[in-house]
């Protein structure tokens, strides 16, 4: 984020898509409809079905007019168009017949790309040579999609970032001293805490590690706080809890343990699937694709949430609401059904505020997960999914495993388990998307037109057990004639493996038959936008600098189509166990990240690195500052509960505290400085975590006792208190950093003329922008001379290099003008410095496709107000009337007691 509160940076790069047609049509009324020599016996019941199969939800009807040749209807219909595709209209005149199928009395097509946009066209249309019905029609362009295209953080977030910041600075005062803490809003680091994966081990670990930060007063120095998968149902759970924040974490735990002393598993129980299975068909009948994630979603809810399984995600804004706690972020990943979660992923973020992805900058408000979309409007909204449905998509790993966990397989590595048996999927199944195109006829939810609409729903939707399921639950017993057949000599599976084997193997339901019966499905978001390009986490980074190529995320800049009508979203962890693509976001900048990995690993003394060494490859083929991890460092230091990763030359760069799950001092020590004395306190202590034979911590398990519990949850807080006071000398270090050195400047003037995709006024105005953020931190150097040199790249830059004025070149001198005059908006209008690409004359590497957009609906900056130099900019170092010659172009700030008007 930008060290200057009115000007976002990022929003120089215009993210741009093609808006849809809105085309409105008003069946008016009919007349002579006419079945022939059937009036005689019957008075025509007529409606007209409008059938566009180009547009999302394109098939609706008019209603039944009873008896009546000359009917007004007088009905509206909206659809959603692509312009640069034929659209034709398909009208169908019905007549009802109720009891049996309804007859057509005939149809009739119109292309609808000659329609006029400033003028409603009326026109009739003759069915069977006789019936006529006529209808009006208006189009126009979209001008307010429902989606955000953007690569800034949404206005809530950035507002919540200001707010938490002023918390977090006083918690620091009282934390560091005020020698150490920050003395200006400026110098407050961005602290993130982020953990893992690993089922209900990591949910575990994750209540301890938040009881210590809670108890160190470091939680209240955080800014963000992340999960993945077991992580992500911690949070969560946390964040709906009815007393939080007001209650402390270690108040959740006594409940927390009591809600997982029973296996999920049983939960699968013949009651508890017929009322999974009724609420997940009532979903299917509204229009939404399901899988076996609906159902593990349940049983997770059920099992975490009890009676809260009403809540959403978008309860928890209440909860941050004035800052007052962390932000919480989860994530998946959006995957395709026919490549490795390895090899292309989409990550996707989830917040409080809106749920997204960074790389098309294409995000919507949390209420709309699920919904559908097309060309960035909303189509139907299905209402906000409740949190356990999301818990199920966070956690979804294990619906992947589902059979397999239903074995003893606790002394595997699941993760690689997990992504073996994804691969052996794939090869199963290659062109499982193939169906899934937009050009198909119809949604699957649409009904037949020949079919009336008063008729019971076939029998697509009503789920059935296969034989030998039904036959094990009628008491138990199947056929008394088959008793004898010789293939009963192999042993019987029982009522309960039977139960799930028809749930799970059941044809028509798909549930753990395929990657789209195990994946979380949704709608897509991003149906048939326009993505000709995707926008990288480091946009400031100069795309023809660094190499990409790697066996692993080998389609890191590969686009998913958007002629899909589903998403596949998995757990995150099948591509690294860690959410380090949360914090590592530019936007964010995150200075400080506290890594808690509670990973599986082969053993207790396997080096804790594999999951870290892969999001660092990731960090590097994205372009995104991350430190060296050396695991040499285990050769030299052995084991230990924590090891600090930091760049040995770039002060820039977030430093990595990395906290590892491993028993050592504990087994000593009952807390920090505390020894163990008696024998009960050294037996509870005395235990392995991946190489205890009874695995009471495998990832698998889904059952923990009261003493694994508390073994595990005090291990994790124990390790967190242990380096309580590393943590507060990193914070110490990085405020001492930015106090000496200003805020990180994302990219320096030379290197704006490598960047793509923004105009030539755009690159001017970043220009001026990182010139003034550059001689703001010369400023803070010098303390406050007058004279300033041009500086240098900064992350290029020894601190002894940027110490030494006087080994750069001199600039100009300041002139300092009392009666210039700067631009203040105090609206939240877009800056009126910034233009997009296509408002801009001047165009650089942007095609012919991109210049010929329309910019139909752009909004501009309202009336601004001044103030003189004399009048100052209070609180602004960057907003002095400086400029390098009288003729220089005023840069303009914008500056406002309102926040929320700077945007």
């Amino acid at each position: 984020m930008s060290s200057s509160k009115g000007f976002d940076p990022y929003q120089v790069f215009e993210v741009e898509h093609r808006s849809c047609q809105i085309l409105n049509v008003k069946v008016v009324c009919g007349r002579n409809i006419t079945k022939g020599w059937m009036d005689y016996v019957d008075t025509p019941d007529p409606y007209l079905i409008l059938r566009i199969k180009t547009a999302p939800e394109g098939r609706r009807r008019t209603t039944t007019k009873d008896n009546e040749v000359n009917p007004v209807w007088n009905e509206d219909f909206t659809f959603l168009l692509d312009g640069e595709v034929e659209n034709k209209l398909h009208m169908i005149l019905m007549e009802a017949n109720p009891g049996s199928l309804d007859q057509t009395i005939g149809d009739a097509w119109f292309p609808l790309n000659s329609l006029s946009q400033t003028e409603i066209t009326r026109k009739s249309f003759f069915f069977n040579g006789k019936s006529e019905v006529e209808l009006e029609f208006s189009i126009h362009e979209d001008e307010n999609p429902t989606l955000r295209y953007s690569l800034c953080l949404c206005d809530e977030e950035k507002d919540f970032i200001e707010k938490r910041k002023d918390v977090v600075m006083k918690k620091m005062v009282e934390l560091l001293g005020e020698e150490q803490g920050p003395q200006d809003i400026e110098d407050v680091p961005s602290v993130a805490v982020i953990g893992s994966g690993g089922g209900f081990r990591a949910m575990v670990a994750y209540s301890g590690v938040f009881n210590a930060l809670e108890k160190s007063g470091i939680l209240d120095c955080t800014s963000y706080v992340c999960g993945l998968s077991g992580s992500s149902w911690y949070l969560s759970t946390l964040y709906s809890h009815k007393d939080w924040p007001e209650m402390h974490p270690g108040d959740m735990q006594e409940e927390l343990m009591n809600n997982i002393d029973s296996s999920l598993i049983w939960l699968l129980s013949p009651q508890s699937i017929y009322r999974y299975v009724d609420r997940i068909l009532e979903k299917r009948r509204n229009g939404q694709p399901i899988s076996f994630t609906d159902i593990f979603g349940h049983l997770v809810g059920e099992t975490l949430l009890k009676d809260r399984l009403t809540t959403k995600l978008s309860d928890m804004r209440e909860k941050v609401k004035h800052g007052r706690v962390p932000l919480p972020l989860m994530t998946c990943v959006n995957v395709k059904a026919d490549r490795s979660a390895r090899s292309f992923q989409e990550w996707v973020e989830f917040s409080p505020y809106e749920i997204g992805m960074p790389k098309y900058g294409a995000f919507m408000k949390s209420e709309y997960f699920g919904s559908k979309f097309f060309m960035g409007k909303l189509v139907k909204s299905y209402g906000e999914p409740p949190l356990h449905f999301l818990q199920g998509i966070w956690g979804s790993a294990f619906c992947i495993l589902f059979k397999r966990l239903l074995e003893d397989n606790r002394n595997k590595d699941p993760v690689e388990m997990i992504r073996q048996e994804m691969v052996k999927t794939l090869e199963q199944t290659p062109n499982e998307e193939s169906s899934d195109s937009s050009e198909d006829e119809d949604d699957e939810e649409e009904p037949e037109p020949e079919k009336n609409p008063r008729e019971k729903p076939d029998g697509k939707n009503v789920f059935s057990f296969p034989p030998t399921a039904n036959q094990a639950m009628s008491n138990g017993h199947g056929n008394p004639r088959q008793r004898n057949n010789p293939i009963r000599r192999t042993k019987q599976k029982g009522y309960w493996n039977n139960f799930l084997s028809g749930l799970l193997e059941n044809k028509r339901f798909e549930m753990l038959n395929s990657r789209a019966g195990r994946a979380g499905v949704v709608h897509n978001f991003m149906r048939g936008l326009s993505l000709q390009q995707t926008f990288p986490l480091s946009p400031f980074t100069p795309e023809n600098s660094g190499n990409r190529v790697s066996d692993d995320f080998d389609g890191l800049l590969e686009m998913h189509p958007t002629n899909v009508k589903r998403l596949y979203m998995v757990d995150a962890g099948l591509t690294f166990n860690s959410p380090y693509p949360l914090v590592l976001r530019a936007q964010r900048a995150v200075e400080i990240i506290l890594s808690f990995d509670f990973s599986a690993r082969p053993s207790d003394t396997t080096p804790p690195f594999k999951e870290l060494k892969l999001a660092e490859k990731w960090a590097n083929m994205n372009k995104l500052s991350f430190p060296p991890i050396d695991t040499t460092v285990f050769d030299r230091e052995g084991m230990k509960e924590l090891y600090i990763f930091k760049h040995p030359t770039d002060p820039y760069c977030p430093i990595v505290l990395h906290f590892c799950l491993v028993n050592i001092e504990f087994r000593r020590f009952k807390a920090p400085g505390v020894e163990r004395k008696t024998e009960e306190e050294i037996k509870f202590a005395a235990f392995d975590i991946f190489d205890d034979k009874e695995s009471p911590y495998s990832t698998f398990n889904f059952k923990y006792s009261h003493d694994a519990f508390k073994r595990l949850s005090k291990l994790t807080e124990f390790n967190t208190l242990l380096h309580v006071e590393d943590i507060k000398n990193v914070i110490a270090e990085v405020i001492k950093n930015k106090r000496e050195n200003g805020p990180k400047i994302p990219i320096s003037v030379n290197e704006i003329k490598f960047l793509k995709r923004i105009s030539k006024k755009n690159r001017q105005t970043l220009s001026r922008y990182i010139s003034k953020i550059e001689e703001g931190s010369m400023r803070r150097k010098s303390g406050g001379d007058v004279q300033i040199q041009s500086l240098r790249d900064h992350g290029k830059l020894r601190k002894a290099d940027s110490d030494s004025v006087d080994t750069m070149k001199k600039r100009g001198n300041v002139t300092f003008k009392g009666t210039r005059r700067i631009n203040i908006r105090t609206s939240g209008a877009p800056d009126p410095s910034l233009t997009s690409p296509r408002e801009d004359e001047e165009w650089d590497d942007v095609d012919a496709q991109v210049r010929s957009r329309t910019t139909r609906g752009r909004k501009f900056a309202a009336q601004e107000n001044f103030v003189t130099a004399a009048e100052g900019l209070p609180g602004d170092v960057w907003a002095d009337p400086v400029c390098h010659s009288d003729s220089e172009e005023e840069f303009y700030v914008c500056q406002s007691d309102n926040e929320d008007d700077c945007s």
